[in-house]
């Protein structure tokens, strides 16, 4: 298991690329479930209730495998989907664990003492840190530049932001 965790955490400083993941459906479902716990405890952290909070994780992965199944297939890459969608997991749950540091700390009763400053700026750095891993990933995958990947990384993340955002403001 530590090497599976140390893979991630290689993949996600740039120092190894999603190719040289097995091309494992267990992998991907596990983390899959990984992913999900680690999105839905972020969300109980921040204050979202739990109905809320998985609905949006679901959504939100939903649309990241969705998009990445269509991206591939209309490039003709489907082939690279498993260890793609399995590198963009891994990497997002890992960081998300790391996110709940950040996200703990802001809280309102923190403004004075300098942590709820702290605490945005260790989120803004865990986002870019976020958009470079997975445009790392997603360069292998569609055989692109690190800055191409990066872009399609922000593209999506604002596109996940308005539907899930809107879908939750929606049914709030």
């Amino acid at each position: 298991m530590l090497v599976i965790i140390n893979f991630f955490i290689e993949l996600a400083l740039l120092r190894r690329a999603p190719q040289e993941l097995p091309a494992s459906r267990v992998l991907f479902s596990l983390l899959l479930v990984v992913g999900l716990g680690a999105g839905l405890l972020l969300a109980l952290t921040a204050g979202v209730g739990l109905a809320s909070g998985l609905l949006q994780n679901l959504l939100d992965l939903t649309l990241m495998l969705g998009a990445l199944w269509v991206a591939l297939s209309l490039c003709e890459r489907r082939a690279r989907f498993l260890q793609t969608a399995t590198a963009l997991l891994g990497v997002d749950s890992l960081i998300t664990l790391l996110a709940l540091l950040p996200v703990g700390l802001a809280r309102p009763e923190n403004a004075e003492s300098g942590l709820l400053a702290l605490a945005g700026l260790l989120f803004l750095l865990l986002v870019v840190w976020s958009i470079a891993a997975a445009g790392h990933i997603l360069r292998h995958a569609f055989e692109v530049t690190l800055l191409q990947g990066a872009a399609i990384a922000i593209g999506f993340d604002v596109l996940s932001f308005v539907i899930v955002g809107g879908l939750a403001e929606g049914a709030g």
